[in-house]
């Protein structure tokens, strides 16, 4: 019996190095190591169990390579959604079916053998529990790419499908040997709930929170890095460098993608606190620079604008009414700094103003049409067009999110229509709501 003790631990072995390949977005170099392991049966012969957990870990590593590269997103006509779905159900039948087999008493077994099926007949019904995790994933990114082509995005919706998906799956799969796949699970559910509470936070001017769930999702994406030579490219905001290689995988991609427009956002909302940061190196710092490096460059194409359409102001307003807490401004405030709630005017702050301070001869007539034409803004595609004869002023808004307004101010008569005014605004809108983000998820996109 003691001759067969090593059989165990050379199994426990394949198997954390499987699975420590499978979360390294290693896929091919799993299924090469399932297949080879199989072929070596011929001569060890350890067991039909192993031999028929070998087969589905052959089958998980192509379709965790097919997840990671966000096909079953592809077009219907592509027949990748549906095959993938089909594999997770055709493995978790086969997972379910070994893990019945290995559960049955069977007298003919000696002690190494039964801890051995034990093993596999137990690790089989944890890597049942992580398909029906993968499922619920697949189709929380089906929503967000549906929402990419929506008018409203609802954070608030797809922060709570994440946090049930994490919630009710993650504590399912936790054997030791499963601890790389949990901990890829747990950082990519992380990485997504860190972002979306960074947007949400955003959209609320909440700097400080935004900044730490930015940094938290950060940290998260380096440490699950794809063990692949990458290329650095620049260094954004100090979060980091920004990377690009082809061959990692869509998801991944992603992931850095959404994370590199939310920072060029934060860039925006917070551009006065980000330029006025006191020290050597910061006061130093010019944020035309750095901004031009963001993944998109809000910054840059408001100040092409300003130059090209000769804009008089570029604005976006915060309604602090209704705000959880009372408005301190942007930035971060002392906790027990005891301030008022801003009335009139002033509960309509710019967060942004370009290229001086908010014009407030022109705010009464800013807050006036987006009184009245609230319905309009509140579909969020629309841009309000709005002519002052009295003043000889032309007004185009849009909302960007529900506390948030875009307002473009000319002092001339400006035509409702200008293409390139109506362009330039429905660009810079869309991608600081991250639709257009969203929208990419689906393979092919761009």
């Amino acid at each position: 019996m003691a001759s067969e003790l090593p059989l165990v631990s050379r199994e426990q072995a394949f198997l954390e190095t499987y699975f420590q390949c499978l979360s390294q977005f290693a896929y091919d170099k799993a299924k090469d190591l399932s297949e080879k392991e199989r072929e070596s049966q011929k001569s060890i012969n350890t067991g039909p169990l192993w031999v028929q957990l070998l087969a589905s870990l052959t089958h998980l590593a192509i379709a965790e390579k097919s997840y990671a590269g966000l096909m079953f997103l592809g077009p219907k006509w592509f027949s990748r959604k549906e095959n993938l779905r089909t594999s997770y159900g055709s493995l978790l039948g086969e997972l379910r079916q070994i893990e019945v087999s290995g559960s049955k008493p069977d007298k003919d077994r000696d002690t190494m053998d039964s801890s051995l099926t034990h093993l596999i007949s137990h690790l089989c019904g944890q890597l049942a529990h992580f398909l029906t995790a993968r499922s619920k994933s697949m189709e929380f990114y089906e929503q967000m790419a549906t929402m990419g082509n929506m008018r409203v995005m609802n954070y608030d919706d797809l922060l709570n499908v994440i946090t049930h998906i994490i919630q009710t799956h993650q504590k399912n799969f936790h054997h030791p040997i499963l601890a790389p796949l949990k901990h890829s699970f747990s950082v990519e559910c992380d990485i997504i709930t860190h972002l979306l509470t960074a947007q949400l936070e955003m959209s609320q001017c909440d700097f400080l929170s935004s900044l730490l769930h930015l940094n938290e999702a950060h940290t998260k994406l380096t440490d699950w890095t794809p063990l692949v030579p990458v290329k650095e490219v620049k260094k954004t905001l100090g979060f980091g460098s920004s990377t690009k290689n082809p061959s990692n995988p869509a998801l991944y991609q992603w992931l850095s993608k959404y994370k590199a427009t939310l920072v060029s956002k934060f860039s925006l909302y917070f551009h006065d606190v980000l330029n006025k940061q006191p020290g050597k190196q910061s006061a130093a710092m010019d944020m035309k620079t750095i901004t031009a490096k963001a993944s998109i460059d809000f910054y840059g194409k408001i100040v092409t604008f300003h130059k090209k359409s000769d804009v008089f102001n570029v604005s976006i307003i915060l309604d602090v009414n209704g705000l959880e807490g009372i408005y301190k401004g942007p930035g971060y405030h002392h906790p027990d700094r005891i301030m008022e709630s801003p009335r009139g005017l002033d509960s309509y702050p710019a967060v942004f103003s370009y290229p001086n301070e908010r014009p407030l001869s022109h705010w009464p007539n800013v807050l006036m049409i987006m009184n009245e034409k609230s319905a309009d803004l509140n579909t969020f595609d629309k841009i309000v067009w709005f002519y002052d004869k009295h003043v000889n002023s032309t007004y185009f808004m849009t909302r960007i999110e529900p506390r948030m307004t875009f307002a473009v101010i000319f002092d001339t008569k400006k035509a409702e229509r200008d293409s390139y005014i109506v362009n330039t605004i429905t660009d810079i809108c869309s991608n600081l709501r991250c639709t257009k983000c969203f929208a990419t998820l689906k393979p092919g996109s761009k």
